[in-house]
């Protein structure tokens, strides 16, 4: 969490429980970073190896199980069977995103997201950039121009 995120967890949390019931399901992705991932490989970069980069952050600890959880060590998170699978078994065609950070994983996924056909809608008010809100901004940009809707 940085100074441009650390008030996301609980907004996220009070919208999942306002909001939550008219969801077919919530779903959660976990980056995990590793030694031989290409962040390490290509960039060095260490961070988010150990738990407490990575872990689920307590405002949203409630609502996560194994049965929600996808977790990745890249920014998309269609690279794996489960989660594809998971969206296909209950029919989903609409997906929408919220989180950490809009410029990688959240603008990842949505153009994933797209590209497998499913409708994206990013929830603006729910996603953060953690090193930068312009880069948060042009994220939403190419968002609306190129995949989705953003609210």
């Amino acid at each position: 969490m940085t100074k441009y995120t650390k008030d996301l967890p609980l907004k996220i949390r009070k919208f999942i429980e306002k909001e939550g019931r008219k969801y077919d399901l919530i779903l959660f992705t976990q980056y995990k970073n590793h030694p031989k991932s290409n962040f390490v490989k290509q960039f060095g970069s260490r961070r988010f190896i150990n738990k407490n980069e990575y872990d689920i952050v307590d405002e949203l600890k409630d609502f996560v199980n194994k049965n929600n959880l996808f977790i990745k060590d890249t920014y998309g998170s269609f690279v794996g069977k489960k989660l594809p699978e998971v969206l296909k078994k209950n029919k989903i065609g609409e997906v929408h995103l919220l989180g950490i950070d809009t410029e990688n994983c959240v603008l990842t996924f949505a153009r994933d997201a797209f590209d497998r056909g499913y409708r994206v809608v990013v929830l603006k008010s729910l996603c953060r950039s953690h090193s930068n809100p312009k880069l948060h901004k042009a994220a939403l940009e190419i968002i609306k121009e190129n995949v989705g809707e953003v609210r």
